[in-house]
């Protein structure tokens, strides 16, 4: 996205009823504004659609537990700056359903499976957490051609290609797509930079 100039600093976490916008950035936008604008200026047609979102199925099975507890009103919706709140200031919950979102529209849904007391053998500084627990690892692929070196491009539909995706290092790719005269032989395919899976 950086690349493309496409990329967009802003972004927020909706937990519970909390937008915690990411300000950091002087370029980012508060995503959450608008919506603050909407709720103020279509209150009735919000409560109408925060009213069915609570009459839907999974609260079905709630009102079946709880027993009938219909809004009256919206939720008492708020925003924070994210890097000037802590967790310990919000309210969670375990299986309950939390948002990121994004370089505009790109929203992510987010669930608390598992939460525990710290014991002895956890780090006792609270300056330390969060502590990573798993670290994806970084894949590259190899030159399809000559299996050595790192690929730097990938083709998709390239009908001189062995593999589809395929996968070449910088020479390579020039070798099989370029003429001794720096012209394209082909461009029936299409072409990208390749950083890593």
């Amino acid at each position: 996205m950086q690349k493309e100039n496409q990329s967009d600093p802003s972004g927020y976490f909706l937990i519970e009823d909390v937008f915690c916008n990411d300000l950091r950035d002087p370029d980012a936008v508060d995503y959450s504004e608008p919506i603050f604008d909407w709720l103020r200026s279509s209150e009735k047609e919000a409560l109408e659609k925060w009213d069915w979102i609570l009459s839907g199925p999974l609260q079905l099975k709630d009102k079946a537990l709880l027993g009938d507890m219909k809004a009256s009103h919206l939720p008492n919706f708020k925003a924070v700056d994210m890097h000037k709140i802590r967790f310990c200031d919000l309210s969670l919950r375990l299986g309950a359903g939390y948002m990121y979102c994004h370089q505009g529209n790109c929203k992510h849904l987010m669930v608390l499976r598992d939460m525990r007391l710290i014991h002895p053998e956890d780090e006792q500084n609270r300056e330390a957490f969060p502590v990573l627990i798993f670290q994806l690892k970084t894949r590259f692929e190899k030159c399809s051609v000559c299996k050595i070196c790192r690929a730097t491009k990938v083709t998709v539909e390239d009908k001189w290609a062995q593999e589809n995706p395929s996968y070449f290092c910088d020479n390579c790719y020039h070798l099989l797509h370029y003429n001794e005269d720096e012209s394209l032989l082909y461009d029936d395919y299409a072409v990208y930079d390749y950083q890593h899976d």
